[in-house]
C-alpha cells in the first residue's frame, strides 16, 4: 500500500498496552491526516482503542501569544470534531517530555507527525530513547515525504523539481480512510474552563492578528481563495501592490489544512492551467525545498554552516564593505529606516502577522545592507520573523531568510556588500509596482 510509504517505525518493541496512542504534534486537523488514518488502521489492526493527545507546551520555542492564541484557537474546534467522530481526544498542558511518557506507560504504540527541525526532532528522541514502545512517525504535511524526496540537502528549485514531479501522482492520491468504530471513548480538556488571558498567562504577550485559528477556518479561506483569487493568481501573485496571496500559510504551518486538499479543491476549478502549475510550484516545489533544507540541516542557526561555498566565499570576501547605512535590532523592529517600502513591510509583519512574499525577499536583502555584519543580519531576521510571523519557526521562513543570503539561488554580478549574492533595489521595485498602493493597502 503507498501510504505506508508516508510511515516510519522509528522504534519496535515486543511490550504489548491498552491503547494506541497518536500524538497529535504537526497536523492539528482530521481531514487529510495521514497519521490519524494510520493510528486508526493500527487500531483496527491490533483490536485496541486509539487516544489522541495533544500537548500545549507553553515552553514550546520563541512561541508567543499570537501563535498560541491561533493554535488554541483550532484546538478548540478540534475537540469537536473527535467528539463526532467518538475518538477520545485529551488536551493536556505541559512540557512535550513530561505530558507523552506519561501516557506512554500503558499505550501499545506512539503513533506522531514527522518534525522537519532539529529542536524538534530532538525532543521526540528525547521521549523515544527514554520509553520501550513501538513507535511510528507519518509524513503528513508534505505531498511527497521528505525522506523519499530526497536524501540530502538539495542544491535548489531545480534539483529537487524533477524528484518531486516524479513521485508526486503517487502521493497526491495515497490517502486513504479506515473505518474505525472505536473502544471507550472520552474527553478530556486542560484548556477547558479558562479564559484565554488565563491560559496563556505565562507566554510573553504580543497582540494577536485578525486570522482565527483551526481546521473550519482553513476551509473557508481556501473557498475564499478559490473563488476570488485564483483566476489570476500566476499573474498577479507577485504583485505586492495587489492582495492574490492565498494566506494559507499560518494553517499549513499549524497542520489545520492538507497541501493534498488544497490542490485537489483548486483542481476543480475550471481556470488557465498556469494557475494550478504556479500554485504546485510555491506550495509543492518551493515550499517542500524548505522542508528539505531544515530537514537535513544540522544547524539553521548557524549561516556559514549551510551556504554554498560560492555564497560563503563571496560574503566573506565583502564583509568589510562599507554600509551607508547602519541599524540596530531595535530600529528595525521599530520600522525606523529611511526607506519606506521596508517600514511599511516591517509594518505589516508586526501588525499582520506576514509580509507579502516578494517584499519578504526585499525585507531580508536591506536588514543585510544596513546591518554589521552578515551573522547579525541573520540573527536580526529569524529573530524578527519567528516573534512576528503568524507562521514564523517554520522551514519556510529559514528557507526564506537564508535565500537572502544565497541558499538555493545562484551567483550573480559582483557588487559592494553582497558579492555574487543577488541584490534588490528600492528602484526596482518602483519599476515594477505601484508601490505607493502597497503602502495604503498595508498601512491602512
Amino acid at each position: 500500500m503507498d501510504y505506508l510509504e508516508r510511515v516510519r517505525q522509528v522504534k519496535k518493541s515486543s511490550k504489548r498496552g491498552d491503547y494506541l496512542l497518536y500524538w497529535m504534534q504537526g497536523a492539528f486537523r482530521v481531514e487529510y491526516n495521514h497519521s490519524l488514518e494510520f493510528a486508526k488502521y493500527l487500531a483496527i489492526d491490533k483490536n485496541l482503542p486509539l487516544k489522541v493527545l495533544v500537548v500545549v507546551d507553553f515552553s514550546y520555542k520563541d512561541a508567543n501569544y499570537r501563535h498560541f492564541k491561533f493554535f488554541i484557537d483550532g484546538l478548540l474546534e478540534l475537540a469537536d470534531r473527535f467528539k463526532d467522530l467518538k475518538i477520545s481526544f485529551h488536551v493536556k498542558i505541559g512540557p512535550f517530555t513530561e505530558i507523552v511518557p506519561q501516557y506512554l506507560r500503558k499505550a501499545d504504540s506512539l503513533i506522531t507527525d514527522k518534525a522537519y527541525l532539529k529542536w524538534l526532532k530532538d525532543v521526540r528522541n528525547e521521549i523515544y530513547k527514554n520509553n520501550d514502545v513501538n513507535i511510528y512517525e507519518v509524513d503528513t504535511n508534505l505531498v511527497v515525504p521528505v525522506q523519499a524526496a530526497s536524501t540530502k540537502i538539495e542544491y535548489g528549485a531545480y534539483t529537487i523539481r524533477p524528484k518531486i514531479h516524479k513521485l508526486k501522482e503517487k502521493f497526491l492520491n495515497d490517502f486513504v480512510i479506515f473505518d474505525y468504530q472505536g473502544g471507550s471513548f472520552e474527553i478530556e480538556n486542560d484548556l477547558n474552563g479558562l479564559s484565554i488571558d488565563e491560559k496563556l498567562k505565562s507566554v510573553h504577550y504580543l497582540k494577536p492578528v485578525d486570522f482565527k485559528g483551526g481546521e473550519s477556518e482553513a476551509d473557508k479561506l481556501l473557498r475564499d481563495f478559490l473563488n476570488e483569487k485564483y483566476y489570476f493568481f500566476a499573474e498577479k501573485r507577485g504583485d505586492p501592490a495587489l492582495d492574490f496571496e492565498s494566506n494559507l500559510s499560518f494553517y499549513l504551518h499549524f497542520g489545520f489544512i492538507s497541501p493534498i486538499k488544497i490542490l485537489k479543491e483548486a483542481l476543480k476549478i475550471d481556470t488557465n492551467p498556469e494557475n494550478y502549475e504556479t500554485l504546485f510550484e510555491q506550495l509543492v516545489v518551493r515550499r517542500e525545498l524548505a522542508h528539505n533544507f531544515t530537514y537535513y540541516c544540522d544547524d539553521i542557526y548557524d549561516l556559514f554552516s549551510f551556504l554554498p561555498d560560492w555564497a560563503i566565499n563571496t560574503l566573506i570576501e565583502h564583509k568589510n564593505d562599507m554600509r551607508n547605512y547602519r541599524y540596530t535590532l531595535e530600529d528595525f523592529e521599530s520600522f525606523k529606516t529611511h526607506d519606506k517600502f521596508w517600514n511599511a513591510a516591517q509594518y505589516e509583519l508586526i501588525h499582520k502577522g506576514k509580509i507579502h512574499n516578494y517584499m519578504r525577499m526585499y525585507w531580508g536583502k536591506k536588514v543585510i545592507e544596513w546591518t554589521e555584519s552578515f551573522e547579525d543580519a541573520y540573527k536580526v531576521l529569524v529573530y524578527l520573523n519567528d516573534k512576528y510571523a503568524l507562521d514564523g519557526r517554520d522551514p519556510n521562513g529559514y528557507a526564506g531568510i537564508a535565500w537572502c543570503f544565497g541558499m538555493h539561488d545562484r551567483a550573480f554580478q559582483e557588487r559592494k556588500i553582497f558579492g555574487k549574492v543577488r541584490y534588490m533595489s528600492e528602484n526596482g521595485l518602483k519599476q515594477k509596482f505601484d508601490m505607493n498602493r502597497y503602502l495604503s493597502r498595508v498601512i491602512s
